[in-house]
């Protein structure tokens, strides 16, 4: 039984594999290139298995929940982070986030949310933005005609420059999409506090509290609003 279940699995990706190589517009991206950015041996078997019955999206899911699990949501510790980085004592690193995020692109081309993500917390969060522009330009290879990634290139440059009025411009056209992550949401809304833009800020910390799927960033809205609140 576990040898007719191997040989069926083992059929199952390589003709998933033909359709990879020689049906590019049924199977946008070639197998061994997507596995070949997962993070470790047990997460490119599952990604194998997966796919070659078929089961691209869950596929996705579960990457894209690898990724979660593993940078996490929690915006505070991250700025502890860069505290510390500006001290000169940094102890928190994240060498598999783009490899992660290239792994879930690399699945499914058109999972808009988790290339937003990757970048947002590369440029962003990580200071990274040499690897935050790669995976974008990289995104718009496969999705050319979803002018959002053009708009975080932009923001990335202004983020760069230390630009906060046109940062704060093209942030704001990526926040009301349905795919705009919570944490870009909470990066706006903290760059609104920098350029004094209060009221702004409280309204976005506001939905967090209230809508945030996560509940990391629905308590770390809620810390915010006190301190909003009890500031002069």
């Amino acid at each position: 039984m576990r040898g007719a279940l191997a040989v069926f699995l083992v059929s199952c990706s390589l003709i998933n594999g033909w359709f990879a190589a020689f049906a590019p517009a049924d199977s946008p991206e070639e197998l061994p290139q997507a596995f070949a950015a997962s993070r470790g041996a047990v997460g490119g078997t599952r990604d194998l298995v997966l796919v070659g019955l078929g089961l691209r999206r869950l596929a996705c899911d579960m990457a894209m929940l690898d990724l979660l699990i593993y940078y996490g949501t929690q915006e505070e510790s991250q700025e502890d982070w860069h505290q510390a980085a500006g001290r000169g004592r940094a102890t928190r690193f994240y060498p598999d986030l783009l490899p992660l995020t290239r792994r879930i692109i690399g699945l499914d081309p058109y999972f808009r949310y988790a290339v937003l993500y990757g970048a947002g917390a590369l440029a962003f969060n990580e200071n990274r933005y040499g690897e935050a522009v790669f995976l974008l330009q990289e995104a718009l290879k496969r999705d050319p005609g979803y002018w959002p990634y053009s708009l975080n290139l932009s923001a990335i440059a202004y983020k760069n420059r230390k630009n906060f009025p046109e940062l704060i411009y093209f942030l704001e056209k990526v926040y009301p999409l349905p795919e705009c992550p919570t944490m870009l949401k909470n990066i706006l809304a903290n760059i609104y506090l920098r350029a004094g833009q209060k009221e702004k800020a409280r309204s976005i910390f506001h939905w967090m509290a209230q809508s945030a799927p996560e509940s990391e960033y629905r308590e770390h809205a809620k810390g915010k609003l006190k301190i909003l609140e009890s500031a002069p």
